[in-house]
């Protein structure tokens, strides 16, 4: 029989395995649809459905645009497409990423909470940085469950971790023992506690003193619950973590520019030193010794190690 809720899984590093493990738990009389988002890259074979159905009891598939659900029917996010949830039907979404991501799983989940609300049953598996998190608070502050994979067991810790230091969620759950969980929430037979729910969803945006490490626009920051979350006019939205990480590449990339074209520099004082007379000369010794200070102190920049928060805790 129908429930009518709908299960939405997230999970990036790692997520092959764990979403293998967790589909074949699912019984052939599971009675809700389940939906996956898997972080990927835009070229990719789209063979995950494949790998998924090869181990599942439920059928899977990629789905068509605006395709109608299914109870029993496990549908995969294919890559470059967010997968976006409305009642009764689903649908394959190219909007701009988020967390750098498309699909997102945080697009997923939001969708999802303003779809069915507190018929969503939303689940962290194991991943790096901290997608999934705010859209996972969102299925919550909707009355649905708030499921993550126990940061302990999971291949990459990040992704669960984030969610559960921004917010109290429902389950922490080892992967083995979700699948028993998640059939007993979508019949009915498992509770959770209504005191910390609200029937809407604050997230105010402010303006902030950051750019967009996609586009370069400007953003605005919204706090929810303990996690803060950046937004910026195309739509880009990016997860603290995600941020900071991605601001530290931008830096790496500057500092590589930077190297590339002292290097190149060097090159063409050399060539002008050769063609100059001796006062010149004595002129581009001094430039290209500066230089060559310039460029040791640039390669060692790129030597120094950058704390790298997709696969260590907060400090503190």
């Amino acid at each position: 029989m129908d429930s009518g809720k709908v299960v939405v899984i997230g999970a990036s590093a790692g997520g092959i395995e764990a979403s293998k493990a967790l589909m074949e738990q699912f019984p052939t009389s599971f009675p809700a649809a389940v939906f996956l988002t898997l972080h990927m890259f835009e070229r990719s074979e789209t063979i995950l459905a494949s790998i998924l159905g090869a181990v599942a009891k439920l059928p899977v598939k990629y789905p068509g645009e605006k395709e109608p659900i299914v109870p029993g029917q496990i549908y995969v996010a294919p890559p470059d497409y967010h997968l976006v949830l409305s009642p009764g039907w689903v649908a394959l979404g190219h909007g701009p990423k988020e967390n750098l991501q498309r699909p997102c799983i945080n697009v997923m989940f939001r969708s999802a909470a303003k779809a069915y609300g507190p018929d969503a049953v939303g689940v962290i598996l194991t991943g790096m940085l901290d997608d999934g998190a705010s859209g996972l608070w969102e299925i919550k502050q909707s009355g649905g469950v708030a499921i993550v994979q126990d940061p302990k067991e999971a291949m990459y810790r990040s992704m669960p971790e984030s969610a559960i230091r921004g917010f109290d969620v429902d389950y922490i759950v080892r992967l083995g023992e979700m699948g028993a969980l998640l059939n007993k929430l979508v019949s009915g037979g498992a509770n959770v506690n209504e005191d910390y729910r609200s029937a809407t969803v604050e997230n105010q945006f402010t303006n902030c003193n950051q750019t967009c490490p996609e586009c370069g626009g400007v953003m605005k920051r919204g706090r929810q619950a303990r996690m803060y979350e950046y937004r910026c006019h195309v739509g880009h939205r990016l997860g603290l973590k995600t941020m900071i990480s991605e601001k530290m590449e931008v830096i790496e990339r500057a500092i590589s520019a930077a190297l590339a074209q002292t290097q190149e520099l060097l090159d063409l004082l050399d060539q002008a030193r050769q063609q100059g007379d001796s006062v010149t000369v004595s002129s581009l010794d001094d430039e290209i010794r500066l230089r060559r200070e310039q460029e040791s102190r640039l390669r060692a920049l790129l030597q120094e190690p950058i704390y790298n928060y997709s696969n260590n805790e907060w400090p503190g």
